[in-house]
């Protein structure tokens, strides 16, 4: 049976780090390993072979736990060569190019078959928003891969980096403040610890997330003020206004 056990790095970037595993074999792969201590903890406790460390980009504060964690387990690094790996009979994690936040961006697939379960999305897509291009990354980019991912099925989960969703759904609000999903999905923000991770699915996703949402006439008529411009301009303007909200 494969699982998902989420850990919150408790840092001012508000890190999610990631070990997957497999409960009949033991094996797990770790996802952007932040603070190494309580996944090696988890390991321990649990009797579990770490496999592999995943990295959906080379950003310090997604990398941070992989030396202390080869050192301890002796497990390598996977690289995008790798395409995918194995997790039991049917399912398996698959690498995915999301140019974006950085050029060398990947997030990861958790397939059964051909079926997408779940997205490891790193820093290109978050709860009610999308990665920032400071360091190194391509608005443009980051436009073209949001629209390839809004393309997955609704079922999909998401696992994001990073621990956004209270201010992305208040930047989501003030874009379009008639939309009462991002009321719901604020009342249930301010109730849950975040820090747990929320069982968001992509469905959720495109009913309150600006940047998948911009046919919105509301979100339009607020961000454009009468301009015409086309989706990829629309996108753009909403991730300049982001940086300085």
């Amino acid at each position: 049976m494969i699982q998902v056990k989420i850990f919150y790095g408790k840092n001012d970037l508000r890190n999610f780090s990631y070990l997957v595993l497999d409960k009949k074999t033991g094996n797990s792969w770790v996802i952007d390993p932040y603070d190494e201590k309580p996944i090696v903890d988890y390991i321990k406790k649990e009797s579990l072979t770490l496999a592999g460390i995943l990295n959906t980009h080379q950003h310090w504060d997604h990398v941070r736990g992989n030396s202390a964690l080869q050192s301890i387990f002796n497990c390598p690094v996977l690289s995008r060569e790798s395409n995918k790996i194995q997790l039991d009979n049917d399912q398996m994690i698959k690498f995915v190019d999301t140019p974006g936040h950085t050029s060398d961006h990947v997030a990861f697939y958790w397939q059964k078959a051909e079926d997408v379960l779940g997205l490891f999305s790193g820093d290109t897509l978050f709860n009610s928003g999308v990665g920032n291009c400071h360091g190194g990354g391509n608005v443009e980019a980051l436009y073209e891969t949001t629209n390839r991912l809004k393309n997955l099925q609704d079922k999909v989960l998401l696992y994001p980096g990073h621990d956004y969703v209270l201010k992305n759904l208040l930047f989501a609000k003030s874009c379009e403040p008639e939309n009462i999903a991002i009321d719901e999905a604020l009342r249930i923000v301010r109730d849950a610890d975040t820090e747990q991770g929320l069982e968001w699915s992509l469905g959720q996703e495109k009913k309150v997330n600006p940047f998948f949402r911009l046919n919105s006439q509301e979100i339009q008529q607020n961000i454009l003020k009468g301009e015409t411009i086309d989706e990829r301009n629309l996108f753009i303007k909403l991730r300049s206004l982001r940086d300085n909200w």
